[in-house]
């Protein structure tokens, strides 16, 4: 039998390791942040409802462990060749538990896939990878939570994931001003400018400082567990009827007649190099749709020191513009899946992301490669990578007969 373990992973991200710690120290010493009850947050999932879940439905655990993984952003800047400024961040790294680990390590481990395990007894965590990432702690700037918010982004997007019964978008939220402020470093000061007597009743009262972080942090976790259980914990959970999405109009009105646009049929061309979904080998996309030209590398990294294997190199493929299969990419940023298997292949990001060789890249439409397979031209009849291909053409896309 399967057993869940619920455990949601929340990412503390700060630019000063101390003060990192000291927030993981507050929530620590605070048992009421150490887990959420998901029967006390049922009623928040659905504001409206006046009715409250008196017990959990089946599959939804009565209590989820929140994990708190302190982390560091460390940003540097070089000049561009018009002499001008640049900064960018160098690495984002996990210092422990307890935020006390003089050197970080990488956080790639916490976005692998889990091992399969044919044991009947495999524990299985409905939070795979990070759940959600509170920024705060010195990253004052939107300039530097979107750099910090592209960069776990695209850590995220880079490790390959099956598809699942549930689309979980990782939660990214930086912590914001009270309102007798215009900005977190203006708060930060008056909270360093504080007698010890006022910190520490800041602290208990979590209203500014190190506090307001950790409560911020525990939210970030709360949102984090309503959105893996949002529709188990609504309490009016009665089947849809059609007649619902009807469209109620007034006897002497006539109703607007919707006239669905077809998405024009997108072209591949066999004798073009074309990348399939590493999953179930569906062509998506090929070299013609990629940017041109393509974006010029960085000279920096965020490898750590001594890593050389790909150092520097892009790891991920940017694409000029949507394709039929990616729906328009309506929102401001998304994920991108395999229109067949569903699958994530990747992200889009209208306001830019970094790609890992450190270059900025705006507009992002962006697959990493690891999450396709490379097809040479028909002609040559050689696929770059092993394994089976089965041709199966997503809607809206096709493929050229050659001549």
């Amino acid at each position: 039998m399967t057993t869940e373990r619920a455990v949601c992973r929340v990412a503390i991200i700060g630019a000063h390791r101390q003060r990192v710690a000291r927030v993981v120290a507050i929530i620590h010493a605070d048992e009421s942040l150490a887990s959420v009850d998901t029967l006390a947050i049922s009623s928040s999932v659905d504001p409206s409802s006046s009715q409250r879940l008196q017990e959990l439905p089946s599959g939804v655990p009565p209590e989820v462990t929140i994990e708190y993984l302190p982390c560091v952003a460390t940003f540097d800047s070089y000049e561009d060749d018009n002499g001008e400024s640049v900064r960018y961040l160098a690495k984002l790294e996990y210092h422990g538990p307890n935020g006390t680990l003089v050197n970080g390590k990488t956080l790639a481990p916490f976005f692998d896939q889990n091992e399969s395990n044919d044991d009947d007894d495999e524990i299985q965590n409905p939070f795979p990878r990070i759940a959600g990432v509170a920024i705060g702690c010195g990253v004052d700037t939107n300039d530097d939570f979107d750099k910090v918010k592209s960069f776990m982004e695209a850590l995220s997007s880079s490790c390959i994931t099956e598809a699942t019964d549930v689309d979980m978008n990782m939660i990214v939220e930086c912590i914001q001003p009270n309102p007798e402020f215009t900005s977190m470093k203006e708060e930060n000061d008056c909270f360093r400018d504080m007698s010890d007597d006022m910190k520490r009743e800041a602290v208990v009262n979590r209203t500014i400082g190190p506090g307001k972080m950790a409560i911020f942090a525990y939210k970030v976790a709360e949102k984090a567990v309503q959105q893996r259980w949002g529709k188990e914990l609504l309490t009016d959970n009665e089947p849809e009827t059609d007649t619902q999405d009807v469209a109620q109009t007034d006897g002497d009105e006539e109703a607007t007649e919707l006239v669905e646009i077809e998405a024009a049929p997108h072209f591949i061309d066999p004798e073009k190099i074309r990348y399939a979904c590493k999953r179930c080998r569906s062509v998506l996309f090929s070299i013609v749709d990629l940017e041109d030209p393509p974006h010029a590398q960085s000279l920096h990294n965020f490898r750590r020191k001594g890593q050389t294997s790909n150092q520097g190199m892009c790891q991920n493929l940017f694409i000029a513009d949507p394709l039929p299969w990616m729906n328009g990419c309506n929102e401001m940023e998304g994920k991108l899946h395999c229109p067949k298997c569903q699958t994530k292949v990747g992200h889009y990001a209208w306001t830019g992301a970094q790609c890992s060789c450190g270059t900025w890249v705006t507009p992002a439409i962006m697959v990493p490669v690891s999450k396709v397979d490379e097809m040479k031209p028909a002609s040559q009849n050689i696929i770059a990578t092993s394994g089976p291909f089965v041709f199966a053409q997503p809607s809206n896309v096709m493929v050229q007969n050659q001549s």
